[in-house]
């Protein structure tokens, strides 16, 4: 796996979003150096227990991250974007419809979404250009506490931090 850096902007904060995850871990007293980052909620918003002797530890199977999206999705009330069910590929989706949008080529994408070289997938599967511009339903998703433009706003009304 090829490690990409990925530069810190206003409109993701990136770095706060992360910094705000990490205190959620130390709350829910899951934030030892040996934890993992990415756990599994309970639809409460704890942390999902494991019996001590499973296999994968503390790590999170590959299914939460869709039912923690699907389940937030509901709460919005956008279960469905587009007539397909909301799923973790419509993140990978959202990404690379939007850098279409602004002009990145093909083969950055490819590069970029861990595509192979010379691969259509981004352009023929994972661009959904319908509805772009006219409000994103997934701003109904609680973040933090708010929707996500909210939590947006009040990290940016923190003072930056180095």
């Amino acid at each position: 796996m090829t490690n990409r850096f990925i530069p810190d902007s206003a409109d993701l904060q990136l770095v706060r979003r992360a910094r705000a995850w990490i205190a959620v871990l130390h709350e829910l007293g899951a934030g030892g150096p040996d934890d993992p980052l990415l756990r599994a909620l309970t639809v409460k918003g704890g942390l999902r227990s494991y019996p001590a002797d499973r296999e994968r530890g503390k790590r999170m199977r590959p299914g939460s991250l869709n039912e923690r999206l699907q389940h937030l999705a509901e709460e919005a009330g956008v279960p469905y974007i587009d007539n397909k069910k909301a799923i973790s590929h419509s993140w990978r989706a959202g990404a690379n419809t939007g850098m279409k949008a602004r002009g990145v080529s093909l083969a950055e994408r490819n590069l970029v979404g861990r595509w192979s070289p010379g691969s259509t997938t981004a352009d023929t599967v994972y661009d959904r250009p319908h509805g772009v511009g006219e409000g994103d339903p997934l701003d109904n998703v609680p973040q933090y506490g708010g929707t996500t433009r909210a939590a947006v706003a009040a990290a940016r009304a923190e003072p930056p931090t180095e």
